[in-house]
């Protein structure tokens, strides 16, 4: 059964087939480097990181992080990052905005904090 859609004259570039022994020559190290005892930590990290994952989950915080990474002045801020020193941290706490965000995070401290002692 012949396939039309199958292109049979592709060119490769000597930088393509470099990539693609990279890509090999990976995979290999990949295989040597693996054996029960990587795989088993590999395994603890990633169950705790879907045990993080599915805390976040089952909050609003991952909207609300969302929402905050694509907010335009965060952006702004991102590439042309401001000079902020104590007297523009004293000003700052004037904003409502502000206060809402230190009052998260200070939550968020308290917590951690709390969780030191379970």
């Amino acid at each position: 059964m012949e396939n039309d859609n199958i292109p049979t004259n592709i060119p490769i570039a000597p930088e393509d087939m470099d990539a693609f022994l990279d890509l090999i020559r990976t995979a290999r190290i990949m295989q040597d480097y693996m054996n029960d005892q990587t795989a088993h930590g590999i395994a603890e990290i990633m169950t705790t990181m879907f045990k993080l994952i599915n805390a976040a989950m089952s909050t609003d915080m991952v909207e609300i992080m969302e929402r905050a990474v694509q907010d335009p002045e965060l952006d702004k801020a991102i590439l042309n990052p401001p000079k902020v020193g104590l007297g523009g941290l004293i000003k700052q706490m004037g904003d409502e905005d502000f206060q809402k965000g230190m009052g998260v995070l200070l939550t968020f401290v308290k917590a951690i904090g709390r969780a030191t002692e379970e």
